[in-house]
């Protein structure tokens, strides 16, 4: 009888340590994988904070209120037309487009005032 017990001693043993060891690797390979994920996640959003801050920088310019599309879009590389428009939307920028229609432009809401102003200027002029 002492020897089955000192048999099941080993096994629940050997048990006890396989279930350690698998846990802990597991636990080290994903916080390896998370790291890795929180990274290319910074990576990737460093990018979209720069256009960001060019496509602000360009809107805020003190002389021009109103910028085309494809002057925007000439500084900022390696984003489709969708992701400029969308950057555009997230840094407070509205669309409008020239009396013929013919292209886009942006304009940062919160100068509408100061647009409206140089307008009413040269109409007046």
């Amino acid at each position: 009888m002492e020897i089955s017990m000192t048999e099941a001693g080993w096994a629940l043993l050997g048990v006890v340590v396989g279930a350690i060891a698998t846990g802990f690797f597991n636990w080290l390979l994903q916080s390896r994988q998370f790291a890795h994920d929180k990274e290319m996640f910074l990576l990737q959003n460093k990018s979209g904070v720069m256009v960001k801050s060019v496509l602000q920088e360009m809107l805020n310019h003190k002389s021009y209120t109103d910028r085309s599309f494809f002057a925007l879009k000439e500084r900022v590389g390696g984003f489709s037309d969708d992701q400029i428009r969308q950057f555009l939307h997230e840094i407070g920028a509205k669309k409008t487009s020239r009396s013929d229609g013919s292209e886009e432009w942006w304009y940062l809401a919160s100068r509408q005032e100061e647009r409206n102003a140089k307008r009413a200027s040269r109409r007046g002029a």
